[in-house]
């Protein structure tokens, strides 16, 4: 049961890097408005949690480095909430100043007062150990759980409210193609906001579940994945892609680092008693599981590429 959590949970959680920073790549290359940027801003905040909850996995047996990253996971997802508020307001050209304001500041707060309180050990939670690893839950009284559901409870009005200007705005749009790009980010939203329910019912029986990261790894990954694919074949943000050669290899050298770095991980926990956790063989049983999983499919890849964007006619 360990291995399988660990082995989906890392796939997933590299997925969604993977998805959310090649997102966040093509809205940079591209992007000249300022919604362009915040929205770069949101996809910057999720390929930050990925890699978080990705190193949470894999440094589970270690932990003084959890409080580490449990905080900046938490910090990267509470700041995205007010980039999505504010690239919805600017996107729908709809100023509302005054909750802008309060959605920056609230937000602000109630981050910083999180993460200190995980760093410096005064706040309401506690690292538990499971059988599947170690996880953050509430330690005695009901303040911590009320303060908690307060706290993500606001986050995801605002979250609601992008939403729901975006699919007002969908009704009114005229034109097929603002439409499209609209329910893009939508659901798109609407998947972050599953986000955020699952973090808002934490301190229920779910957050004891092995399940917890892959589920939200997976709701990371279609956010990053949604906008790709809108990017890619509905030009969302007036943005049109072609991938070449070296995309394609770029992407196939970050999955031999990802399968490398993770091949290597298993071997130096489940064999490094025999061989020593940092011994030549390791690494070198690593290199060869990483040729042995990733060449033969190669081709595969190259062809599943080419006839996904064999239409896109503007370079990077």
């Amino acid at each position: 049961m360990q291995f399988t959590y660990l082995l989906v949970s890392t796939i997933l959680t590299g997925i969604a890097f993977l998805a959310n920073g090649g997102a966040l790549f093509l809205v940079l290359s591209r992007g000249r408005q300022n919604y362009h940027y915040l929205f770069a801003a949101v996809l910057a905040a999720y390929a930050i949690s990925s890699l978080s909850i990705f190193l949470l996995i894999i440094r589970n047996s270690h932990p003084d480095e959890l409080t580490v990253y449990f905080s900046v996971n938490l910090t990267a997802v509470f700041l995205s909430v007010p980039c999505i508020y504010h690239f919805t307001c600017r996107y729908l050209n709809q100023p509302r100043k005054k909750s802008l304001v309060f959605a920056w500041a609230y937000t602000a707060i109630i981050t910083i007062i999180t993460a200190s309180g995980l760093i410096f050990g005064f706040g309401p939670t506690e690292f538990i150990r499971a059988d599947w690893g170690t996880y953050l839950a509430f330690s005695g009284g009901a303040m911590g759980p009320i303060s908690h559901i307060g706290f993500i409870g606001v986050l995801l009005v605002f979250i609601w409210s992008a939403c729901w200007f975006l699919f007002r705005a969908r009704r009114r749009e005229t034109s097929p193609l603002a439409r499209r790009h609209m329910q893009y980010i939508l659901i798109s939203f609407l998947a972050i906001s599953c986000l955020f329910l699952s973090i808002l019912i934490m301190p229920t029986q779910l957050e004891v579940s092995w399940l917890i990261y892959p589920i939200r790894t997976l709701l990371i990954a279609a956010f990053g994945a949604l906008i790709g694919i809108a990017i890619v074949k509905e030009r969302l943000f007036d943005i049109t892609v072609v991938v070449k050669k070296t995309t394609l290899y770029s992407i196939f050298l970050a999955i031999i680092v990802f399968v490398f770095s993770f091949s290597e991980h298993l071997l130096a926990s489940y064999v490094g008693e025999f061989f020593g956790e940092h011994s030549i063989f390791i690494h070198m049983i690593s290199i060869a599981v990483a040729i042995a999983i990733l060449m033969p499919v190669r081709q595969k890849i190259e062809r599943a590429i080419e006839r996904l964007f064999a239409k896109k006619t503007v370079e990077f």
